[in-house]
């Protein structure tokens, strides 16, 4: 007979106690999460329970619900002011009370707030009416919170396109007032009354535009009454004062323009022998043009006013293009000869005498003073000193064409008495003092008389030919003068225009840029 032996029953260990520890402290969580969740399903059911989305939430019908509205602005995106839209990211703080959506929190686990998506409970038709977005209503419609107290919190985001007209008058140191208006679309005052929120207009969030500053912001409320309806719909507006910064444009409009302008004033110090006067004036005016070009881009087409900086960029095209006219006018007095034109004597008075003094310029060999200018009025012309050389030489031909016919006259009758004497000594035999004074009873010249004739005739035809020179001369110094009249005519002219655009380009800038409201934001 065998004798079994029996294995004492083993000990729980620790590990097993470990175990059978976590499944309790699962088992105790789970127990709360199914408690904390049954107090929640219970509070939705209650809540929702003869609820009805339709109903406004006023205990008394004749009551109207009041809804306070907040606008958080976070940042000013865009300001088209071609389209005149003003780009918006901005948070809406809707708040309102709804009677049948309170509860005691002790009796529903002390939850204290609940989340509604948009939909499930009464929410007011409040849009933006000055809106052109495509949706119209361009929030995000997130859930609404709703506290023990019945108090309901809806915070939609949104990016908005809001319509506002731009003044751009002062351009571009304008400033610009948008807005959002809000208000019930199909409620009047009697059955909502949209109010401010307390803080109104929220800009403790908002991110500074690198174009426009925000000095102000400001909210109202109105009332309106419409032709359809004798009740008043109020509305909340959200006013923007926004003042452009204007270094952008300095840089890259002004300051480009008033440089390019100034570049025209170097034509009246250039030479019009360069050839490069009108070139340089044209290529000017192309570039205002240019410049007015991105102005027309930048501005809306309206024909209510004209931008300051569009006043601008007309004066310099005004400038330049009357510089062009006056340069073409300075080269045409440059290039004029005394065979096409002749300088009138109140034209030279002026141009040669009264302007240069007043201008401080100095002509070689001519000094001007207030005691030797001539007078403006007609008066008779002055004597030259080449006029004066003519007249003596014309004297001195005159003096010396006497005397020259003379000693020819005698030359000529003792060439003709020597020959009969020799043709009668020859026939008869007589001696030639007796022929002599048969045929010419008068005097006949000496051999001194016949050599001075003789250098008479020479010196005549040299002096012929020294009148026909000196004439030449004074004909070449005559036009010469006329010629370098002409061109100091121009010269004069130049730097009476130079001092006059460069006085009108200097008052214009300095006038534009103190009419306007300010010149840095």
């Amino acid at each position: 007979m065998s004798i079994r032996h029996h294995k004492p029953s083993p000990t729980p260990s620790w590990q097993q106690f470990s175990r059978l520890l976590r499944s309790l402290c699962c088992l105790w969580t789970l127990a709360l999460s199914v408690t904390g969740s049954y107090h929640e399903r219970r509070l939705y059911e209650d809540l929702m329970r003869e609820y009805n989305t339709l109903e406004r939430p006023v205990a008394n019908h004749t009551q109207p619900v009041t809804v306070y509205l907040k606008v958080s602005l976070q940042q000013l995106i865009d300001v088209d002011e071609k389209n005149q839209i003003v780009y918006v990211n901005a948070w809406l703080d809707y708040t309102w009370n709804d009677y049948k959506l309170r509860w005691d929190k002790e009796e529903y686990g002390n939850i204290s707030d609940v989340r509604f998506p948009v939909g499930k409970i009464w929410k007011p038709d409040v849009l933006l009416y000055n809106s052109v977005d495509s949706n119209f209503d361009s929030t995000y419609h997130t859930n609404m919170i709703v506290y023990h107290t019945g108090d309901v919190s809806w915070v939609p985001p949104g990016i908005f396109k809001i319509s506002c007209k731009i003044d751009i008058k002062w351009f571009p140191f304008d400033e610009q007032r948008c807005f959002f208006k809000f208000g019930s679309w199909t409620y009047d005052g009697n059955k909502i009354d949209l109010q401010p929120a307390k803080g109104g207009f929220d800009i403790t969030e908002y991110l500074p535009n690198g174009e426009w500053a925000l000095p102000m912001t400001t909210v109202s409320r109105t009332e309106k009454f419409y032709d359809c309806c004798p009740e008043p719909y109020p509305d909340v507006t959200f006013y923007l004062h926004m003042r452009r910064r204007t270094l952008y444009y300095g840089f890259n409009l002004i300051m480009p323009c008033i440089l390019t302008t100034a570049m025209s004033l170097l034509t009246f110090s250039l030479p019009p022998e360069a050839g490069e006067k009108i070139t340089l004036q044209i290529t000017v005016l192309l570039s205002i043009c240019f410049f007015l070009g991105i102005l027309a881009e930048m501005s809306p087409p309206t024909s209510e006013a004209v931008p300051l900086l569009g006043i601008f960029f007309s004066c310099c095209m005004i400038v330049v293009t009357a510089s062009t006219v006056f340069t073409v006018y300075v080269l045409n007095l440059h290039y004029r000869t005394p065979e096409t034109h002749e300088m009138g004597a109140t034209t030279r008075t002026i141009l040669l005498y009264w302007m240069p003094y007043f201008l401080r310029m100095e002509r070689p060999g001519i000094t001007l003073s207030w005691e030797n200018l001539p007078s403006l009025l007609p008066c008779s012309k002055p004597k030259r000193h080449s006029e004066s050389l003519i007249r003596n030489i014309r004297e001195t031909e005159n003096g010396s064409r006497k005397s020259s016919l003379d000693i020819e006259r005698r030359l000529q009758q003792y060439m003709t008495t020597t020959s009969l004497v020799a043709a009668v000594n020859g026939k008869s035999g007589l001696n030639t003092l007796e022929t002599t004074v048969f045929v010419k009873p008068g005097p006949l010249p000496t051999h001194s008389e016949i050599g001075a004739t003789a250098t008479t005739l020479i010196l005549q035809r040299i002096h012929n030919e020294l009148k026909i020179i000196t004439k030449q001369m004074i004909e070449a110094e005559r036009d010469e003068e006329a010629s370098n009249q002409w061109k100091f005519a121009a010269m004069v002219v130049d730097r009476c225009c130079l001092y006059i655009f460069t006085i009108f380009i200097v008052a214009t800038t300095v006038g534009i840029l103190t009419s306007a409201p300010y010149i840095v934001a």
